[in-house]
């Protein structure tokens, strides 16, 4: 049995939300990757709590420069932060 769209969605508002946010992570060039220097780490940015590892916006603080790397070498593609305030 089908049920009705209308009655799929007005109860939405009880289904669980997703625990963390999550930041997309975008393909970088190579080429760029080896000139710039990127500044896309949470060890760089003004949000990111050092002492207590959190981020004071919410998201997961896992993106340090060490899993950054290792997650680019993996894929080619690394999480960059829009809110991403370097001091």
């Amino acid at each position: 049995m089908k049920l009705p769209k209308r009655l799929l969605t007005e109860n939405r508002h009880y289904l669980p939300r997703p625990r963390h946010r999550s930041i997309t992570l975008d393909v970088i060039d190579p080429r760029d990757f080896n000139h710039l220097e990127l500044r896309f780490f949470c060890d760089d940015c003004s949000h990111f709590a050092s002492s207590q590892g959190l981020c004071t916006l919410g998201y997961r603080a896992r993106h340090t420069r060490t899993e950054q790397l290792k997650l680019y070498e993996l894929t080619g593609k690394m999480a960059l932060c829009r809110a991403l305030e370097i001091d």
